[in-house]
């Protein structure tokens, strides 16, 4: 403890002397860290000169006492000088190290409180260290020791400090020597409350005059036998009092002809003994008792009976290591035979049944004292379920639960590690994204029930089709993704993707409906396309955008320059998503000939869009983009609305066409949409002509021919569009009475030199003119094709020769003279390829007449 620079404490300070040494070492400092040995020990020092040691250091670092006085001398019990601090006594060598150390490290005086113990007394003294500094070498240390007159008895403080109780006997023995009584010599109060006397009632007596039926519990020949054996010796007994059932422990410790007896109050003892038992023997936790020396069983409750199968007697001849896996045992020797206050395992045990199965626990050990002897409580949690619980619950964080292939989060953890292995071998690996093709018609049409199945069949086909060091994961809806590690080239992932189609692509039987969808991949290769996880699945998903926009059901490598169109295409997304609201979406008008007069009869509506950078985007662009986003059901029954309101306007046979996408029947608001645009606009039914692709047909046939016969119960007609360019098209036309067929533009380009096409065209017109419907031929470009389709019997043209698609505006011509020579002039051909804009006719053909087939 340091000491205040002002001065020492009254409390600890005893002389006038001390005080005065310390004022002498203040004054001697004058500013430096130490005052100089000379004048602090050296001058008149008076009466405390008694009470001082010298103590330097030696070059050892130890220290040593070079003289020292009577009060140190009497403290320190040995005479003589040049005395290593060392060989002092414990309680010498403790207190004089505690203060030399604090004086040295603080730089001010250092005090301690010191003891002696002499024939059982008790003397205390104050010691302070004076640190001073030496011309010599290293800085000295004044000691003074001062005795604080203090001194009491050890066994009287043990006596009186103690709640056991304690009592002093001395035999009282026969004529033949034989010990026969014993008296009470001295007894402490704690024995005093134990025996429910006062002091005056014990000391001196003899025990048989105590009223304690000493002799009826065997405590008398206890005492005899410990003091004939010289044995100590312990028990207890329980007797009864005024409070009920006393239970004390008495320790007996013989020396000659007096004995040392303890008495301890043993009921609390007790009491726990019970509860232990009662919470042993009932707790529903397995629980037993084992010998830390032999790994014997001592005890088990009725839970560890019943969980292990076991029996008792079983158990009770059994090793705790017996109900271990043998390949454990060892291990659990070193854990279970050395258990010091308690134990709880970091990670689960491994247990057997009686029936040899396996559990998993955790086991919570305490150490106890059992009948005088060390025993160790073990209670085990049982978490073999919990811990298949938690396995599952980790393999659903992981896999996917429809098809139970990994998921987002695995493959993520897998291709990580795959990346590493790469970086270490100097190897390549490909990253494969997949689409399934037409897997969203199929949720459509048949129900998700019947996708959920469609997608557990994939996942199998995965499977079969891959290596064993494949990855394959369900990313969601769907989406796939693959790793093929330890690619040489980029062939090796292409056999793969080639593989991957030819068994996603082949048919599927599920509850008797026959599916046939595709697949689009997208690769990355690392580390050429990428060494992050994040970049190649970006990469290998651009890829991807590209093998859909190649026709799908195949697959692309990604390329650089490819992220760019990407984002292009996003952006072209977003203004997409914003032209409608913001008003630059326009039909155009192309007119439609009776073949056989030259007559205008009708329009079709095309959707334009002026985008205000861009310019006029090509519906080839942004049409099928709108299916994908869901916009071409808002979109068109605008346009639908928007024809319908311009055609009430023209003259009452003049029809007009709308073109309907198969994505609009899956609305199942198309219905209610004509409905609307008939009654909003005043326009006749009969007026209207909506044009469909076999595709609608394709796609839930019931549900969508159902659709076109109400539609054909309102009154509107009904075409086929492009004609012969599908899988079916001839038993689409015994599937629903159209209107009207449309034969596709491709036919007609090279009509004129192509056999086949003329074949076609021949056929068709004659199956229409059969059936009583109209033949319409889109993309008539030259006055030859005209005539030729003419002489065929077609009943409809349309095409370049007679108009570009015009804004509603420039129609005029159309609706007030109906004669083509009227509206063109003697020169139609050269006039209608002219277009408004000014672009060449043959750009304008190629651009926009393949653009118009899709949904206007």
């Amino acid at each position: 403890m340091r000491v205040p620079r002002s001065n020492f404490p009254d409390a600890f300070v005893r002389t006038t002397a001390l005080d005065g040494l310390y004022r002498r070492w203040l004054a001697a400092r004058a500013g430096a860290r130490l005052p100089p040995y000379e004048d602090v020990a050296l001058g008149s020092l008076g009466q405390v000169a008694e009470q001082l040691a010298l103590i330097v250091q030696d070059e050892s670092g130890g220290f040593r006492i070079v003289r020292f006085g009577e009060t140190f001398r009497k403290w320190l019990g040995q005479d003589g000088a040049d005395i290593p601090v060392e060989d002092l006594r414990p309680e010498c060598r403790l207190a004089l190290g505690e203060v030399i150390a604090a004086a040295l490290r603080f730089g001010e005086p250092s005090r301690a409180l010191a003891h002696v113990v002499s024939d059982g007394i008790v003397e205390t003294y104050n010691v302070v260290a004076f640190p001073l500094k030496s011309r010599w070498g290293p800085p000295v240390i004044l000691a003074c020791m001062e005795d604080r007159n203090e001194r009491y008895s050890l066994v009287d403080t043990m006596f009186s400090a103690t709640d056991e109780g304690m009592l002093a006997l001395t035999a009282i023995r026969d004529e033949e020597g034989r010990p026969n009584d014993f008296q009470i010599i001295s007894v402490n109060d704690g024995a005093c409350r134990l025996l429910r006397r006062t002091q005056d009632k014990l000391q001196w007596r003899r025990l048989s005059e105590i009223d304690l039926n000493l002799e009826e519990h065997g405590v008398l020949a206890q005492l005899r036998h410990s003091l004939e054996t010289g044995e100590r010796r312990q028990f207890e007994i329980s007797f009864p009092g005024a409070e009920g059932i006393r239970h004390v422990k008495i320790g007996i410790s013989p020396v000659r002809d007096l004995l040392s007896v303890t008495l301890t109050d043993i009921a609390g003892v007790k009491a726990r003994e019970a509860s232990f038992r009662l919470l042993f023997d009932s707790n529903p936790v397995p629980m037993w008792l084992y010998d830390p020396s032999t790994l014997r069983f001592l005890q088990v409750n009725d839970a560890a009976v019943r969980h292990y199968g076991y029996s008792r007697e079983a158990f009770l001849g059994m090793s705790v290591l017996d109900i271990r896996p043998e390949e454990t045992r060892e291990t659990a020797r070193a854990v279970l035979q050395n258990v010091q206050e308690g134990y709880e395992a970091e990670e689960a045990w491994r247990h057997l049944k009686a029936d040899g199965s396996e559990i998993v626990v955790y086991p919570y050990l305490r150490v106890l004292s059992v009948d005088e002897r060390p025993a160790v409580l073990v209670a085990v949690m049982d978490v073999t379920e919990r811990r298949k619980a938690e396995a599952r619950i980790a393999h659903m964080a992981h896999h996917d639960a429809l098809t139970n292939l990994p998921n987002r989060v695995l493959f993520r953890e897998r291709l990580d590690k795959a990346l590493g292995g790469i970086r270490e071998r100097d190897e390549k690996l490909a990253i494969f994204c997949l689409d399934l093709d037409h897997f969203k018609s199929v949720n459509d049409t048949l129900g998700h029930p019947i996708g959920d199945k469609l997608l557990q069949a994939v996942a199998e086909r995965f499977r079969d089709c891959l290596g064993e060091r494949d990855i394959v994961a369900r990313l969601g809806g769907d989406e796939f993704a693959v790793i093929q590690p330890a690619v040489k080239t980029p062939a090796e992932a292409s056999i793969l993707a080639r593989r991957l189609i030819e068994a996603i692509s082949a048919p599927y039987e599920i509850e008797g409906h026959q599916i046939v969808i595709g697949t689009s991949i997208g690769i990355a290769l690392a580390p050429g396309d990428g060494n992050q996880p994040d970049v190649l699945l970006k990469n290998a998903d651009v890829a991807l955008y590209r093998a859909k926009a190649d026709g799908r059901n195949t697959f692309h490598f990604f390329e650089q320059g490819m992220d760019s169109r990407l984002r292009a295409r996003r952006a072209l997304d977003l203004d997409l998503r914003n032209a409608m609201a913001a008003g630059e979406f326009e039909l155009y008008y192309q007119p439609v000939i009776t073949a056989r007069s030259s007559t205008v009869s009708g329009f079709e509506a095309l959707m334009r869009w002026h985008h205000p950078e861009r310019g006029m985007v090509s519906p080839a662009e942004f049409i099928p983009m709108a299916e994908e986003i869901g916009l071409i059901v808002p979109l068109g029954e605008w346009a639908l609305l928007q024809a319908c309101t311009e055609a009430a306007n023209w003259p009452e046979d003049l029809s007009i066409a709308v073109n309907l996408s198969p994505v609009q029947f899956k609305s199942r608001n198309l219905v209610p949409a004509v409905v609307n645009a008939l009654e909003s606009s005043g326009l006749a039914a009969s007026r209207l002509e909506l044009e469909i692709t076999e595709s609608v047909l394709l796609q839930e046939s019931e549900i969508n021919l159902a659709t076109l016969h109400q539609l054909r119960e309102l009154g509107v007609r009904i075409s086929m569009d492009d004609f012969g360019t599908g899988y079916s098209s001839l038993g689409y036309l015994r599937q629903f009475p159209f209107d009207k067929i449309k034969i596709d533009q491709s036919f007609i380009k090279e009509l004129a030199d192509n056999p086949q096409d003329a074949a076609i065209v021949r056929a068709v017109t004659g199956l229409g003119i059969s059936l009583g419907m109209t033949i319409t031929a889109e993309g008539v470009e030259t006055e030859v094709q005209f005539e030729r389709l003419r002489l065929e019997g077609c009943t409809e043209v349309q095409g370049y020769l007679f108009s570009p698609p015009r804004t509603a505006s420039a129609l005029g011509p159309f609706l007030t003279g109906r004669e083509l020579t009227e509206i063109l002039g003697a020169r139609p051909t050269i006039l209608a390829l002219v277009p408004s804009d000014g672009s060449a006719p043959e750009q304008k053909s190629s651009k926009l007449a393949c653009a118009d087939k899709l949904v206007s």
